[in-house]
């Protein structure tokens, strides 16, 4: 996932117009297929980016991304008695230049279960949805980014890689 934000320190941040744009890209398996013996698993999702738009801390210290929600389409077949999972991983930080904030500042939330909440991270794949079993759902996620003056003003980016799996 891809996040841009370009920025500089000012002396007084709340004076001047905070600029804040983050675009997340996708490196999807966009309906890839992967047949492993008689299992078959498709992963969908309908953004292949998302940005977070300029907004006050003060007043909105969690800014939704313009493009919520996102649609994420599960499909398992062949796997009657098996688990399934769908993981998130980020390739890094948000990064512009030599700034960075971290990407755990990057939430999500997710309906219906079994779909379910979460916070990018950088080192260890964070689960989306999880069961047991052939599945075709569709899940709605938003994603959130937590607000702040400490952050520099600019366009960061990140790649983020959805990986579905099914012995």
């Amino acid at each position: 996932m891809k996040a841009l934000i370009s920025s500089k320190k000012a002396p007084n941040m709340k004076r001047l117009s905070h600029i804040l744009t983050i675009v997340i890209c996708f490196l999807l398996l966009c309906a890839v297929e992967t047949a492993l013996a008689a299992v078959k698993v498709t992963l969908t999702l309908n953004r292949a980016a998302i940005n977070f738009p300029s907004d006050d801390p003060d007043t909105v210290p969690s800014v939704p991304a313009s493009e919520n929600p996102m649609t994420i389409t599960v499909r398992v077949t062949g796997n009657p008695h098996n688990n399934w999972r769908l993981q998130v991983l980020a390739s890094g930080d948000l990064v512009s230049g030599s700034d960075v904030i971290a990407i755990s500042n990057v939430s999500w939330t997710a309906s219906p279960l079994p779909f379910i909440d979460g916070r990018l991270d950088k080192t260890a794949l964070q689960t989306v949805a999880s069961g047991t079993g052939n599945a075709n759902l569709n899940g709605s996620v938003s994603f959130y980014f937590k607000n702040s003056w400490d952050y520099l003003i600019g366009n960061y980016s990140q790649i983020i890689t959805y990986t579905l799996t099914a012995p």
